[in-house]
């Protein structure tokens, strides 16, 4: 069953285009003076849930700019900018990231290079002060294997968070909501 709820006109769409009977549907209300979403801090009905704080915040844009000046001569530029502008509100109600496999991919593939220079460094500082010894021949593949090693953990510990931290986050996220008076992020019906 829905009650009718007066118009808002500062969120009712036909509302602002001058439509009469309009049904809100920003909340549902379950009986008279009871609301599905209350803050369980300061009580207030003003909630709105994550993903769309998120989304409100967040406008695409588009530019040109042109100009004309002098620099010795007569100069006329032009330019064309895009790009996206989010509120602060916005960033604060983002989603939670998923981790990147850059810095790992990046020292797997790059492991040779660091590897020799480090050990070469190392092994000519050594063969100054100590002579030459047989374990700083092996310097150089001692350390490549230990930046493997290091990458192919910092890769699969990214690999697990992505799989199974990540999504308990994120649904976590999407049934998150933010009131609007006091700022507090809860889940609805979870415990405080």
């Amino acid at each position: 069953m829905r009650l009718r709820q007066p118009a808002n006109p500062t969120t009712d769409l036909e509302a602002n285009q001058g439509g009469r009977g309009h049904q809100s549907v920003l909340y549902v209300p379950r009986a008279e003076n009871e609301i599905l979403c209350w803050c369980p801090g300061c009580k207030s009905q003003n909630t709105q849930r994550l993903s769309t704080v998120h989304m409100s915040g967040l406008s695409q844009f588009s530019a040109v700019t042109g100009g004309i000046g002098w620099t010795g001569s007569p100069a006329i530029g032009g330019a064309w900018t895009t790009g996206t502008s989010q509120t602060q509100l916005s960033a604060i109600a983002a989603p939670p990231p998923k981790k990147t496999y850059r810095s790992g991919l990046l020292l797997l593939f790059l492991s040779p290079l660091v590897a020799a220079i480090v050990a070469e460094a190392a092994f000519l500082i050594a063969q100054r002060v100590f002579g030459r010894t047989l374990i700083y021949e092996q310097l150089p593949t001692i350390s490549f294997f230990a930046l493997e090693i290091g990458a192919i953990t910092l890769l699969v510990r990214v690999f697990a968070f992505n799989k199974n931290i990540w999504p308990r986050m994120f649904r976590e996220w999407q049934v998150s909501f933010l009131c609007r008076r006091c700022g507090r992020i809860f889940i609805p019906g979870a415990a405080p």
